[in-house]
C-alpha cells in the first residue's frame, strides 16, 4: 500500500514541481534581466517541493524513482525531437517561455537522474526498536570474554579469619592537648 501511495505521490508531485519550475522559469526569463520576486518564489516552491520527492523515499522509494524517470523521458523526447516539444501551444506566456529553457537545455534530464539515482540508493538497515528491558537483557549477558572473580580475591582476605581485613586495624589519631600560653 506504501508502495502504491509512493507511486501516485511521485507522479503528483513531479507534475506539479514541473509545472511550478516551468512557469517561474518563464516568469524569470520574460523579465528580460530585470529581478521577478515571483519567478524566484516559484523556482524556490519548484525546489522546496522536488526536496519533498526525495524525502519521501524514506516512505516507498517508487515516489523518486517514478518521478525522475517521467522527467528523463521528457528530456530524453526534446533531445531526440526538439521540434515536438517547439510546437506546443500553452495559452500561457511564462509557460510558453519556460518550456524550452526546462527541456532543451538539460534541466529535465539533470532533476530526473538526480530523483532516479535517490530512488535507487539502498534503504539501509532499519533499527528494530527494542524496549529498555530488552536492551538491559542483551547488555547483561555474559559474552564469555570477561573474567569475573567467582569469590572474593586473596589480597582481601585476611588469613586470621573469614570476613576480616587484611590490613591492621589503625588506631584513630588522638590529637595532644592544647597548651594555654603562660599569662
Amino acid at each position: 500500500m506504501r508502495h502504491l501511495f509512493g507511486f501516485f505521490l511521485g507522479v503528483v508531485l513531479v507534475a506539479v514541481a514541473s509545472v511550478v519550475l516551468v512557469f517561474g522559469l518563464g516568469e524569470v526569463a520574460a523579465r528580460e534581466g530585470r529581478v521577478s520576486t515571483t519567478g524566484f518564489t516559484l523556482l524556490c516552491v519548484a525546489g522546496v517541493l522536488l526536496g519533498l520527492l526525495v524525502v519521501l523515499r524514506r516512505m516507498s522509494p517508487l515516489a523518486p524513482l517514478v518521478g525522475g524517470l517521467l522527467l528523463l523521458a521528457a528530456g530524453i523526447a526534446a533531445w531526440v525531437r526538439p521540434a515536438f516539444y517547439a510546437d506546443v501551444r500553452t495559452g500561457v506566456d511564462q509557460l510558453q517561455a519556460g518550456l524550452p529553457v526546462v527541456l532543451q537545455l538539460g534541466i529535465a534530464l539533470l532533476l530526473g537522474s538526480l530523483l532516479v539515482v535517490v530512488g535507487l540508493l539502498p534503504g539501509g538497515r532499519r533499527r528494530v526498536r527494542e524496549t529498555r528491558d530488552e536492551r538491559d537483557d542483551r547488555e547483561d549477558r555474559d559474552d564469555d570474554y570477561t573474567v569475573l572473580p567467582r569469590s572474593e580475591p586473596e589480597a582481601w582476605r585476611s588469613p586470621s579469619g573469614p570476613g576480616t581485613n587484611a590490613y591492621p586495624t589503625a588506631t584513630p589519631y588522638q590529637r595532644p592537648p592544647l597548651e594555654r600560653p603562660p599569662s
